[in-house]
C-alpha cells in the first residue's frame, strides 16, 4: 500500500470502519511511516473526545466551515451529501476515486464534530480542504483563550510535576468552561495521550483527552459540586474511563 492510499483510510481506521485486509494493510504502513502515525493518532484523539466533551459553537461557525470546504474546489465535495453505502464502483476505473472520496468524507465529518465539540483541537491533516479548516479553527481556538482571560471572574490553575516544575496552566470560566492556555509537556509517542481529570469529592473524573503534544485544547466542567483540583495523567491513545497511572501534573483550582 502506498502512503497516498494509506493516508486516504486513516479517517475510517480512527473509527474501526475498515475491513480486516485494509487495516492490515494501513497497520503495516503506519509502522514505518510517523507522518500517517501522527494524523491517525490526531483523529482518533477527536473520535475520543466526541463522547468526553461539548461546546457550543461559535455563531456563524458552520457558514465559515461551508465556505472553507467549497473555497478550493466544490465539484469535489458531494452535494447532496452522499452516504458511504450508497457508493457503488462500476469497475476497476472507479475503485481509487471511491476510497478518495470515503476517506475524504470521513475525515471532514470528524473534522466538524471536533470544531463542534473542542474547538481547542485541531487535527494535522494532507487534504487540502481540511487544512484551510483547520487554520481557521485554530485561530478560533487561540481567541477563545484570550477573551477567557479577559472574562471577569476567571480563574488560572497551574499544574505541576512531581519536582514541582509548572508543566501547564489553564484558564477556568465561572460558567464551566475551560482553555488550556500553555503547556511545556513533553511529547508522547502516538500510541500514547495526556488526559485531563477533575477530582470531585477525592475521585477522579474524566474531562477528556489532550492528545501526544497538547497545544490548543478547550473542555467544559460539567460536574457538581465543582472539583477542587484539576491533574493529568498519560493513558493509552483513545483515554481511559479511569487513571491507570499516577498524576505526571496537577494543581488546585
Amino acid at each position: 500500500m502506498t502512503h497516498d492510499e494509506a493516508a486516504e483510510l486513516l479517517a475510517a481506521m480512527a473509527l474501526d470502519a475498515l475491513d480486516t485486509d485494509a487495516h492490515t494493510n494501513v497497520e503495516e504502513h503506519i509502522l514505518t511511516c510517523t507522518e500517517c502515525q501522527r494524523e491517525l493518532d490526531s483523529l482518533r484523539e477527536v473520535a475520543s473526545a466526541i463522547g468526553n466533551t461539548y461546546e457550543a459553537p461559535p455563531e456563524g461557525l458552520w457558514s465559515k466551515i461551508a465556505t472553507r470546504l467549497y473555497e478550493t474546489d466544490p465539484t469535489d465535495v458531494p452535494s447532496p451529501p452522499v452516504f458511504l453505502g450508497d457508493f457503488d464502483p462500476a469497475g476497476p476505473s472507479d475503485h481509487h476515486r471511491t476510497r478518495r472520496a470515503r476517506g475524504l468524507l470521513l475525515t471532514v465529518s470528524l473534522a466538524a464534530a471536533a470544531a463542534i465539540i473542542a474547538l481547542g483541537i485541531t487535527l494535522s491533516n494532507a487534504n487540502a480542504r481540511v487544512a484551510n479548516l483547520e487554520n481557521a479553527l485554530a485561530g478560533n481556538g487561540h481567541n477563545g483563550v484570550a477573551s477567557a482571560l479577559a472574562t471577569p471572574g476567571h480563574k488560572v490553575v497551574t499544574l505541576s510535576g512531581t519536582d514541582h516544575q509548572v508543566l501547564a496552566s489553564f484558564v477556568l470560566l465561572p460558567d464551566g468552561r475551560g482553555y488550556l492556555v500553555k503547556s511545556s509537556m513533553p511529547s508522547l509517542p502516538s500510541s500514547e495521550t495526556y488526559q485531563l481529570w477533575g477530582i470531585v469529592n477525592g475521585s477522579p473524573v474524566s474531562i477528556g483527552v489532550m492528545g501526544s503534544t497538547p497545544h490548543a485544547v478547550a473542555f467544559t466542567l460539567a460536574t457538581s459540586p465543582a472539583p477542587t483540583e484539576i491533574g493529568v495523567t498519560v493513558e493509552p491513545a483513545g483515554g481511559s474511563l479511569t487513571p491507570t497511572k499516577g498524576m505526571v501534573a496537577s494543581g488546585e483550582v
